[in-house]
């Protein structure tokens, strides 16, 4: 699907705390919620960073590319994302992660009917290479909003999806079981249907910055 670098540095506790945590977690233990979903873990290209990291970061001045790729914010290159990391300027100086989100299709929902993304194009590089570790299983919408950590929760539904999926996230709050990120799919399908379909994304850590 494509490529990001994910911040590391933002107070967890600050960015999740219990009220957010309550409305969009199943696990409200999670360490740091991590997602395909820059709105959850922001990209240090800007999306889903506060404002006023933007500004601290000088984003507005940073020389970015118009077209990164066609699943936004994944870039479908990664060396050309490492380079545009040059003109990033102090955001070189935080610690982030480079990742890569890959594609779980298992033919549903049927090709063609679903309009928008996401779009099954070349990345570079094409496959996975060996070394990059799976964080876990993300289910997300076409647009990548995360239905496992940004589709609220209602009061009953949590009491009811808490007992049975609680178990199965990790600390990041991905799941790390693909037969079980398939089940949850359907899962927000019916639950989020102004988002559907939903489709199941791994999540893979290429390499850390600190």
């Amino acid at each position: 699907m494509g490529f990001d670098a994910r911040e590391l540095w933002l107070d967890v506790g600050r960015q999740w705390e219990a009220s957010r945590r309550g409305l969009y977690l199943l696990r409200e233990d999670a360490r740091k919620p991590l997602a395909t979903d820059a709105r959850v873990w922001p990209s240090l290209f800007g999306e889903g960073l506060p404002e006023a990291e933007r500004e601290r970061l000088a984003l507005r001045d940073a020389n970015l590319p118009d077209w990164r790729g066609p699943n936004p914010p994944l870039w479908d290159d990664l060396e050309r994302m490492r380079n545009s990391l040059t003109s990033l300027g102090a955001v070189r100086e935080a610690p982030y992660a480079l990742v890569a989100v890959s594609w779980h299709w298992d033919g549903k929902p049927e090709e063609g009917t679903w309009q928008g993304g996401p779009y099954r194009e070349p990345t570079v590089p094409a496959m996975r290479e060996e070394g990059w570790k799976l964080l876990g299983y993300d289910v997300a919408d076409g647009g990548l909003i995360s239905g496992l950590s940004n589709c609220g929760y209602t009061e009953a539904e949590a009491a009811s999806l808490r007992a049975k999926w609680a178990g199965h996230l990790n600390e990041h709050h991905l799941l790390g079981d693909l037969e079980r990120a398939l089940e949850f799919r359907e899962v927000s399908d019916r639950r989020v249907p102004e988002h559907a379909p939903f489709f199941v994304f791994g999540l893979w850590l290429i390499e850390e910055h600190r």
